[in-house]
Protein backbone atom coordinates (compact mmCIF):
# COMPACT_ATOMS: atom_id res chain seq x y z
CA UNK A 1 0.00 0.00 0.00
CA UNK A 2 1.16 3.92 -1.23
CA UNK A 3 1.82 5.39 2.20
CA UNK A 4 4.56 8.08 0.92
CA UNK A 5 4.88 10.75 -2.62
CA UNK A 6 7.29 12.91 -2.99
CA UNK A 7 7.40 16.04 -5.22
CA UNK A 8 10.74 16.93 -6.83
CA UNK A 9 10.40 20.34 -8.48
CA UNK A 10 12.60 20.74 -11.98
CA UNK A 11 14.81 24.39 -10.93
CA UNK A 12 16.07 26.33 -12.80
CA UNK A 13 14.22 25.25 -15.98
CA UNK A 14 15.19 27.39 -18.70
CA UNK A 15 12.89 29.99 -20.20
CA UNK A 16 10.65 29.02 -22.81
CA UNK A 17 10.59 30.06 -26.69
CA UNK A 18 8.46 29.13 -29.40
CA UNK A 19 9.56 26.51 -31.09
CA UNK A 20 11.25 24.91 -28.31
CA UNK A 21 11.33 21.18 -27.31
CA UNK A 22 9.85 20.77 -24.24
CA UNK A 23 10.89 17.04 -23.97
CA UNK A 24 14.67 17.72 -24.61
CA UNK A 25 14.36 20.87 -21.99
CA UNK A 26 13.07 18.20 -19.29
CA UNK A 27 15.95 15.34 -20.20
CA UNK A 28 18.39 18.26 -19.72
CA UNK A 29 17.02 19.87 -16.79
CA UNK A 30 16.44 15.88 -15.04
CA UNK A 31 20.78 15.65 -16.18
CA UNK A 32 21.86 18.80 -14.33
CA UNK A 33 19.80 17.97 -11.05
CA UNK A 34 21.40 14.78 -11.39
CA UNK A 35 18.27 12.86 -10.96
CA UNK A 36 17.60 8.91 -11.67
CA UNK A 37 14.16 8.12 -13.14
CA UNK A 38 12.29 5.66 -11.43
CA UNK A 39 9.79 3.55 -12.85
CA UNK A 40 6.79 4.86 -11.13
CA UNK A 41 7.69 8.47 -11.39
CA UNK A 42 4.87 10.89 -12.92
CA UNK A 43 5.63 13.91 -14.61
CA UNK A 44 3.51 17.08 -14.33
CA UNK A 45 3.90 20.18 -16.84
CA UNK A 46 2.47 23.65 -16.42
CA UNK A 47 0.39 24.30 -19.77
CA UNK A 48 1.72 27.36 -20.37
CA UNK A 49 5.35 26.17 -21.69
CA UNK A 50 3.45 24.14 -24.44
CA UNK A 51 1.66 26.76 -25.31
CA UNK A 52 4.79 28.57 -25.46
CA UNK A 53 6.40 26.16 -27.20
CA UNK A 54 3.83 25.92 -29.87
CA UNK A 55 4.12 29.47 -30.49
CA UNK A 56 -0.19 29.97 -29.08
CA UNK A 57 0.90 33.41 -28.63
CA UNK A 58 -1.89 36.30 -30.20
CA UNK A 59 -1.46 40.07 -30.90
CA UNK A 60 -4.51 41.59 -29.21
CA UNK A 61 -3.84 44.54 -31.54
CA UNK A 62 -4.35 42.48 -34.59
CA UNK A 63 -7.73 40.56 -33.32
CA UNK A 64 -10.56 41.53 -35.84
CA UNK A 65 -13.58 42.45 -33.78
CA UNK A 66 -17.42 41.12 -34.19
CA UNK A 67 -20.25 42.82 -33.10
CA UNK A 68 -20.57 40.07 -30.14
CA UNK A 69 -17.59 40.60 -28.85
CA UNK A 70 -18.52 44.18 -28.60
CA UNK A 71 -21.78 43.08 -26.57
CA UNK A 72 -19.43 40.89 -24.82
CA UNK A 73 -17.06 43.82 -23.87
CA UNK A 74 -20.04 45.75 -22.76
CA UNK A 75 -21.67 43.16 -20.75
CA UNK A 76 -18.19 42.26 -18.85
CA UNK A 77 -15.97 45.36 -19.16
CA UNK A 78 -12.99 43.39 -20.62
CA UNK A 79 -11.33 44.24 -24.16
CA UNK A 80 -13.01 43.79 -26.97
CA UNK A 81 -10.11 41.97 -28.76
CA UNK A 82 -9.86 39.67 -25.36
CA UNK A 83 -13.53 38.88 -25.64
CA UNK A 84 -13.36 38.49 -29.62
CA UNK A 85 -10.48 35.76 -28.91
CA UNK A 86 -12.41 34.14 -25.90
CA UNK A 87 -15.37 34.14 -28.76
CA UNK A 88 -13.01 32.51 -31.51
CA UNK A 89 -11.81 29.62 -28.81
CA UNK A 90 -14.77 28.70 -26.89
CA UNK A 91 -18.27 26.40 -28.37
CA UNK A 92 -20.55 28.32 -25.51
CA UNK A 93 -20.35 31.10 -23.21
CA UNK A 94 -21.74 29.88 -19.91
CA UNK A 95 -21.50 32.86 -18.13
CA UNK A 96 -20.73 36.19 -18.86
CA UNK A 97 -21.31 39.17 -16.10
CA UNK A 98 -18.78 42.07 -14.92
CA UNK A 99 -15.41 41.15 -15.37
CA UNK A 100 -16.51 37.16 -15.67
CA UNK A 101 -16.48 35.06 -18.83
CA UNK A 102 -16.97 31.44 -18.07
CA UNK A 103 -17.23 29.39 -21.42
CA UNK A 104 -16.83 25.65 -22.60
CA UNK A 105 -13.98 26.23 -24.56
CA UNK A 106 -13.18 24.26 -28.17
CA UNK A 107 -11.22 21.41 -26.24
CA UNK A 108 -14.43 20.74 -24.32
CA UNK A 109 -13.16 22.41 -20.88
CA UNK A 110 -15.43 24.64 -19.22
CA UNK A 111 -13.09 27.44 -17.96
CA UNK A 112 -12.49 31.32 -16.97
CA UNK A 113 -12.00 32.83 -20.58
CA UNK A 114 -11.14 29.62 -22.60
CA UNK A 115 -8.31 29.30 -20.65
CA UNK A 116 -6.94 32.44 -22.53
CA UNK A 117 -3.97 33.73 -20.08
CA UNK A 118 -2.28 36.71 -20.20
CA UNK A 119 -0.45 36.47 -16.74
CA UNK A 120 3.76 36.26 -16.71
CA UNK A 121 3.98 37.76 -20.15
CA UNK A 122 6.15 40.94 -20.65
CA UNK A 123 4.22 42.40 -23.83
CA UNK A 124 0.75 43.35 -21.97
CA UNK A 125 -1.14 43.71 -25.31
CA UNK A 126 -0.18 39.65 -26.32
CA UNK A 127 -2.44 36.92 -24.70
CA UNK A 128 -1.56 32.70 -24.73
CA UNK A 129 -3.97 30.10 -26.11
CA UNK A 130 -3.80 26.82 -24.61
CA UNK A 131 -2.04 23.77 -26.04
CA UNK A 132 -3.64 22.86 -29.37
CA UNK A 133 -4.27 19.16 -28.39
CA UNK A 134 -3.03 18.86 -24.73
CA UNK A 135 -3.37 15.17 -24.64
CA UNK A 136 -1.19 15.06 -27.78
CA UNK A 137 1.62 16.96 -26.14
CA UNK A 138 1.30 14.67 -23.26
CA UNK A 139 1.62 11.39 -25.13
CA UNK A 140 4.30 13.18 -27.32
CA UNK A 141 6.39 14.04 -24.18
CA UNK A 142 5.69 11.17 -22.82
CA UNK A 143 6.76 8.83 -25.34
CA UNK A 144 10.59 11.06 -26.10
CA UNK A 145 11.27 10.40 -22.06
CA UNK A 146 10.20 7.43 -21.45
CA UNK A 147 12.25 5.96 -24.34
CA UNK A 148 15.55 7.94 -23.62
CA UNK A 149 15.62 6.16 -19.63
CA UNK A 150 13.48 2.87 -20.99
CA UNK A 151 10.99 3.39 -18.77
CA UNK A 152 7.03 4.15 -19.19
CA UNK A 153 6.97 7.65 -17.61
CA UNK A 154 3.45 9.42 -17.64
CA UNK A 155 3.11 13.09 -18.35
CA UNK A 156 0.14 15.47 -17.26
CA UNK A 157 -0.41 18.77 -18.80
CA UNK A 158 -1.49 21.17 -15.59
CA UNK A 159 -3.67 24.29 -15.74
CA UNK A 160 -5.26 26.31 -12.71
CA UNK A 161 -8.80 26.66 -12.88
CA UNK A 162 -11.49 28.03 -10.49
CA UNK A 163 -14.44 26.26 -8.97
CA UNK A 164 -18.00 27.62 -8.86
CA UNK A 165 -18.81 27.17 -4.83
CA UNK A 166 -15.20 27.95 -3.91
CA UNK A 167 -12.63 30.92 -3.94
CA UNK A 168 -8.63 30.01 -5.21
CA UNK A 169 -7.50 28.54 -7.95
CA UNK A 170 -6.74 25.05 -8.29
CA UNK A 171 -4.70 22.73 -10.88
CA UNK A 172 -6.69 20.28 -13.03
CA UNK A 173 -5.21 17.88 -15.79
CA UNK A 174 -6.07 19.03 -19.26
CA UNK A 175 -4.01 16.84 -21.34
CA UNK A 176 -2.62 12.94 -19.78
CA UNK A 177 -0.76 10.29 -21.56
CA UNK A 178 0.16 6.84 -19.84
CA UNK A 179 -2.26 6.84 -16.54
CA UNK A 180 -5.81 5.91 -15.52
CA UNK A 181 -7.15 9.35 -15.04
CA UNK A 182 -10.66 8.24 -13.59
CA UNK A 183 -10.54 5.76 -10.57
CA UNK A 184 -13.82 3.90 -9.62
CA UNK A 185 -14.87 2.65 -5.89
CA UNK A 186 -17.29 -0.05 -5.91
CA UNK A 187 -17.41 -1.06 -2.09
CA UNK A 188 -16.18 1.10 0.90
CA UNK A 189 -14.45 -0.29 3.96
CA UNK A 190 -17.55 -1.89 5.43
CA UNK A 191 -18.23 -3.68 2.02
CA UNK A 192 -21.50 -1.49 1.33
CA UNK A 193 -21.55 -0.41 -2.49
CA UNK A 194 -20.75 2.56 -3.61
CA UNK A 195 -22.47 4.60 -6.30
CA UNK A 196 -20.83 7.02 -9.16
CA UNK A 197 -17.64 7.31 -6.25
CA UNK A 198 -15.16 8.00 -8.97
CA UNK A 199 -11.84 10.09 -8.05
CA UNK A 200 -10.26 11.86 -10.87
CA UNK A 201 -6.49 11.18 -10.01
CA UNK A 202 -5.01 12.90 -13.05
CA UNK A 203 -6.50 16.29 -11.45
CA UNK A 204 -5.68 15.47 -7.75
CA UNK A 205 -2.19 14.85 -8.85
CA UNK A 206 -1.91 17.68 -10.80
CA UNK A 207 -3.00 19.82 -8.07
CA UNK A 208 -1.14 18.18 -5.88
CA UNK A 209 1.99 19.11 -8.43
CA UNK A 210 0.82 23.24 -8.39
CA UNK A 211 2.13 23.21 -4.68
CA UNK A 212 5.26 23.49 -6.45
CA UNK A 213 4.16 25.41 -9.56
CA UNK A 214 3.74 28.22 -7.86
CA UNK A 215 2.89 31.49 -10.06
CA UNK A 216 6.11 33.46 -9.13
CA UNK A 217 9.18 31.14 -8.73
CA UNK A 218 9.33 29.73 -12.41
CA UNK A 219 8.72 25.88 -11.36
CA UNK A 220 6.80 24.59 -14.83
CA UNK A 221 7.68 20.76 -14.31
CA UNK A 222 7.46 18.37 -10.88
CA UNK A 223 8.43 15.03 -10.80
CA UNK A 224 5.70 13.28 -8.74
CA UNK A 225 7.20 10.19 -6.62
CA UNK A 226 5.79 6.86 -5.07
CA UNK A 227 1.82 7.30 -6.41
CA UNK A 228 1.03 3.51 -7.43
CA UNK A 229 -0.72 4.53 -10.26
CA UNK A 230 -2.71 2.51 -12.79
CA UNK A 231 -1.39 2.56 -16.57
CA UNK A 232 -3.78 3.24 -19.47
CA UNK A 233 -4.49 4.32 -23.01
CA UNK A 234 -7.13 6.59 -21.89
CA UNK A 235 -6.28 10.89 -21.17
CA UNK A 236 -7.77 13.19 -19.79
CA UNK A 237 -10.74 13.65 -22.13
CA UNK A 238 -12.74 11.07 -20.01
CA UNK A 239 -12.86 13.56 -17.13
CA UNK A 240 -15.57 16.18 -19.42
CA UNK A 241 -18.85 16.33 -19.27
CA UNK A 242 -20.68 16.55 -21.96
CA UNK A 243 -23.07 19.71 -22.02
CA UNK A 244 -25.89 17.03 -21.95
CA UNK A 245 -24.54 16.12 -18.65
CA UNK A 246 -24.42 18.88 -17.14
CA UNK A 247 -25.95 19.06 -13.98
CA UNK A 248 -25.51 23.12 -13.21
CA UNK A 249 -26.80 24.29 -16.20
Amino acid sequence: MMMKIKLIALKNFPVIKPGDNISKEILTSIAKQRLKLLPEDIIVIAHKIVSISQGRFVDLSKVRISKKAIQLSKRTGKDRSFCQLVLENSKDIIKASKNVIITRDKLGLVAANAGIDQSNIKDKNTALLLPKNPNLSAKKISLAISNSFDKNLPVIIADSVGRPWRYGLTQISIGSYGIKPLKSYKKDLYNNPLYDTEVPIVDELASTAGLLMEKDVGIPVVLIRGYNYLRSKENSNLLLRSKNNDIFK
